[in-house]
């Protein structure tokens, strides 16, 4: 049985078992399912206590409300929690949750900073941890995958399905092996227990049938405002804030295949002992993603001190394996804070400077494509068009598996009216991820040509890309509609 409310008021959706199992469109077995409502004049607040009143609703409204509740019903299957054995209510099967963590993980990569291409070996490593941990889970069955994004903001996520990503900025503020272990179990456990597919995110993806518009990069100056219109893809699931309950359920399994894997279990007593203290301090503000999405608290560093009590004491920590396999990625720490002080000072109007930083971090690495990147969205701001250009052209060369340069330099090669090469970078970068950019560019160059269906084509699909500038799109295929009759 299950319960929502809606506009205060108490409806309950009771799960029978008086016809067979259907298969839904998406894949998931359901029931019939009955809807029953209360309607008492006088409830009491389920917070305070104190009587308050129902608020009006007509007839129409609750005609919306059963519909919605019909549709929710349509979505949903009764099972057991793989992890828990729990009995709960299911949006979709094992399939679904496959199907959508391989459709998606590629776009949450790139809308991630890309993959941490300079270093393969460091992706190796967590892979083999993450794998090394995945054997002990409920359903090790699942087509388990970790990546180590190109991101200085340190956060971790996990896609229905078992694809999970762990940025370099969280690795540096690790201290050893049994600290990744406790990370990546816990990962591994949102995708295991089914709480990335049963999020609220999923399911409005489920029923609203369309991929949603993210931020590009974390810094909304460097991004620039055309490019925070986003990527077309499922929503950010690093920024999914997960309910107490379930976090709690992540610290305690996650321990339980941590010690089975022969790691110690007080790593992750430790690793949320820091994270509580560098929520209360300075560094709040760095880690805040990885906050919102995995709030940490007192009550959850007393709750891992409990398990780590039951289960069986010691295990590997791995400390100087870890430091030996971060050295690289240590090594690179000062360009990459170069780089983020460059791209704060395009945020700020200071292209310059952010040159002169950029430059700094490509004299310590020069083979890290973002820092040629970042020094050619600073050309670009001084119009400089020709160096900015090039800058691109070797961020490209280093790492073409990453969309934002070859975007940026689609843009770039439209300003300057260079329409042939802008479109073939334009289409490469939605080959990685689709933007609304890229596409309304597209759709702009279709019309320099005259191209009238294909302008059409292009602006349709930027306006399904994100709801950001509908107005604009609607009056551009209004124009083309008038221009092309």
């Amino acid at each position: 049985m299950a319960k929502i409310a809606v506009n205060d008021l108490p409806f309950t959706i009771t799960i029978t078992d008086t016809v067979p199992q259907t298969m839904n469109q998406y894949g998931a077995f359901i029931r019939s399912f009955s809807f029953t409502h209360n309607l008492n004049p006088l409830i009491k607040s389920p917070i305070t206590d104190v009587p308050i009143m129902y608020k009006r609703f007509s007839l129409s409204t609750l005609a919306v409300i059963v519909l919605n509740a019909t549709l929710l019903s349509a979505l949903m299957s009764c099972s057991v929690n793989p992890v828990t054995g729990k009995q709960e209510l299911a949006w979709v099967d094992e399939n679904w949750e496959r199907k959508i963590g391989e459709q998606h993980y590629s776009h949450q990569q790139q809308a991630g900073g890309g993959p941490y291409t300079i270093d393969p070996d460091l992706t190796l490593y967590v892979r083999s941890v993450g794998k090394k941990l995945a054997q002990y889970s409920k359903r090790s069955h699942l087509p388990y995958d970790f990546i180590v994004l190109n991101d200085s903001s340190p956060n971790a996520w996990a896609l229905p399905g078992g694809k999970i990503a762990v940025n370099r900025g969280l690795l540096i503020s690790l201290k050893d092996e049994a600290e990744l272990a406790a990370v990546l179990a816990h990962e591994i456990v949102h995708a295991d227990a089914r709480h990335s597919a049963q999020s609220q995110e999923v399911g409005s993806l489920i029923s609203v049938g369309q991929l949603a518009a993210n931020v590009l990069l974390s810094n909304s100056g460097y991004s620039n405002k055309a490019l925070q219109q986003g990527i077309a893809y499922t929503g950010l699931y690093g920024q999914t804030r997960y309910s107490r309950s379930r976090e709690l359920e992540a610290d305690l399994y996650g321990m339980q295949y941590m010690s089975a894997a022969g790691y110690n279990p007080e790593a992750a007593v430790s690793l949320q002992k820091t994270f509580v203290a560098l929520s209360k301090g300075r560094q709040s503000d760095a880690f805040s993603a990885l906050f919102a999405s995995h709030p940490p608290s007192q009550s959850r560093v007393a709750a891992n001190e409990q398990t780590a009590w039951s289960l069986k004491r010691g295990g590997e920590r791995g400390k100087t394996r870890y430091q030996q396999e971060i050295k690289k990625l240590m090594d690179r720490k000062p360009a990459y804070d170069l780089s983020d002080k460059a791209k704060k000072a395009i945020g700020d109007k200071k292209y310059a400077e952010a040159i002169r930083l950029a430059e700094q971090a490509i004299k310590i690495e020069p083979k890290e494509s973002e820092f040629y990147e970042v020094k050619g969205a600073a050309e670009t701001k001084l119009n400089r068009s020709s160096v900015a250009l090039k800058s691109f052209d070797q961020a490209i060369a280093l790492n073409n598996q990453y969309y934002s340069p070859i975007l940026r330099r689609g843009i770039l090669r439209y300003e300057l009216r260079s329409y042939e090469s802008a479109e073939r970078d334009l289409q490469a970068s939605l080959l990685l991820a689709p933007t609304q950019i890229a596409y309304i560019k597209l759709g702009e160059i279709a019309e320099e040509k005259d191209l009238c269906a294909e302008a059409n084509k292009y602006y349709q699909l930027a306006a399904k890309a994100s709801p950001q500038n509908q107005q604009s799109l609607q009056q551009k295929l209004l124009a083309l509609q008038a221009r092309c009759r």
